[in-house]
């Protein structure tokens, strides 16, 4: 398998080779690229140890160089070749966590292509991919506002798969809310706006999120039938980012059904096709999860060091939605160490952070974990306050397993 820097060099030579003629492309290379790096992963035989070692401070030094490579572009390029170079450049930057690189393209395309009509698909997709950098931000206000942006202009384009796009985001942002109906209503729009497009890929990405409410309402097979069709087809157009997501989504599902190691494999698989395609964001995704399992299998060691290398990556994307589901796992941690004030230090922030956040899903999920804590440290009615906050919470997205959960415990407390 090539190296991370591997694949840094051929996405770089790929980009100057598809927008640039051999001439400007080894001029470039000759006066900006000289630098060497030096990164390896250790060569170590077992696979956790490997996935936690991995070095994510060195990754790609290409956004050093990103001011001299735009200012090159700009020089070589037609202006509509020159804006695809820059969304391809914005979309890369994503990738490799580097946000603000992103999000600083993404503006420098709205601001050169707002009020110019010929140019209107170009000002969209930038407002759309902002909103989406912004909703894994949970800054929900800047979200909202470049989605709002986004659909204005596609319906002025007359572009219906970019509406049906910023429908599905505003559904993932509603799931994140756990406001799973609003959620359900804007991915059904979504698939109406679709209903005469060919595009099986975000007809795919839709049956991955009905995947994901499935999966939260229990409706367990239903959800691994959206997963599985979701991913014979992406598998089909090589397509290894949304793969990532649907082994992600299949190992949270194997998670809640208590299949841990059926779990592990998933989430393995995730990682690896991650860092295949070198998408940080959800190698940190996959870290967290793994980290769960591992407290779930009182392997606390293992299970630390996960959730350490997660928040190191999530903190590097700001992800501040995973962040918060860390220090819950933390806390977890600490409560089966028997450490309670630090467990207790933990579960507080990630149920502040939640809150902040106004996560309903991931608020009440932590307000759970500190329960049970609760009632270890001898603090019942705090406890009942927290699990009745979330039985609430849950009894109103109808999640049966959850339900039953908070049940069972407020039955021993009373």
């Amino acid at each position: 398998m090539d190296s991370l820097e591997q694949k840094r060099r051929r996405f770089l030579d790929d980009l100057l080779k598809n927008f640039f003629n051999e001439e400007d492309a080894k001029a470039f290379k000759k006066n900006f690229l000289s630098s060497k790096k030096t990164y390896e992963i250790s060569n170590l035989n077992a696979l956790n140890k490997k996935q936690i070692s991995l070095n994510i401070n060195d990754l790609f030094k290409i956004i050093s160089k990103l001011d001299l490579l735009i200012t090159f572009s700009q020089s070589k390029l037609s202006v509509n070749k020159y804006l695809e170079f820059l969304l391809l450049i914005g979309k890369f930057t994503i990738t490799i966590g580097e946000v603000s690189a992103s999000v600083y393209i993404h503006e420098k395309i709205l601001n050169e292509t707002k009020d110019k009509p010929k140019l209107i698909n170009f000002c969209a997709t930038s407002a759309l991919t902002l909103a989406e950098i912004y909703s894994r931000q949970a800054s929900w206000d800047l979200s909202f506002k470049y989605i709002k942006q986004a659909k204005i202009l596609f319906k002025k384009d007359k572009d219906t798969k970019g509406q049906a796009n910023c429908e599905n985001l505003l559904g993932t942002i509603y799931g994140d809310f756990g406001e799973l109906k609003k959620s359900k209503e804007h991915f059904e729009r979504s698939l109406a706006l679709l209903e005469n497009d060919a595009d099986s890929a975000l007809k795919g990405t839709l049956e991955i999120n009905l995947g994901i409410l499935n999966n939260i309402l229990g409706e367990f097979e239903s959800a691994l039938s959206y997963y599985r069709r979701a991913l014979v087809l992406f598998e089909g157009m090589h397509n290894l980012k949304r793969i990532v997501e649907i082994r992600h989504n299949m190992g949270m599902l194997y998670t809640k059904k208590n299949q841990l190691n059926l779990a592990i494999k998933e989430f393995d698989r995730c990682i690896s096709a991650a860092l295949q395609t070198s998408y940080l964001p959800s190698v940190g995704l996959a870290y967290l999860s793994k980290a769960y399992i591992y407290t779930r299998q009182d392997d606390f060691v293992v299970a630390e060091a996960f959730a350490d290398k997660a928040l190191e990556i999530c903190y590097k994307t700001n992800d501040k939605l995973s962040v918060a589901d860390i220090y819950k796992i933390k806390g977890i941690i600490y409560t089966k160490l028997k450490k309670n004030q630090i467990a207790e230090d933990y579960f507080l922030t990630s149920l502040r952070i939640n809150k902040e956040l106004k996560n309903e899903l991931n608020y009440s999920e932590a307000a759970i974990e500190y329960g049970k804590l609760l009632i270890e440290i001898k603090k019942k009615e705090e406890a009942i306050s927290y699990f009745q906050s979330a039985l609430m919470y849950f009894k109103k997205i109808k999640a049966p397993f959850e339900i039953e959960e908070i049940e069972s415990f407020l039955s021993k407390i009373e």
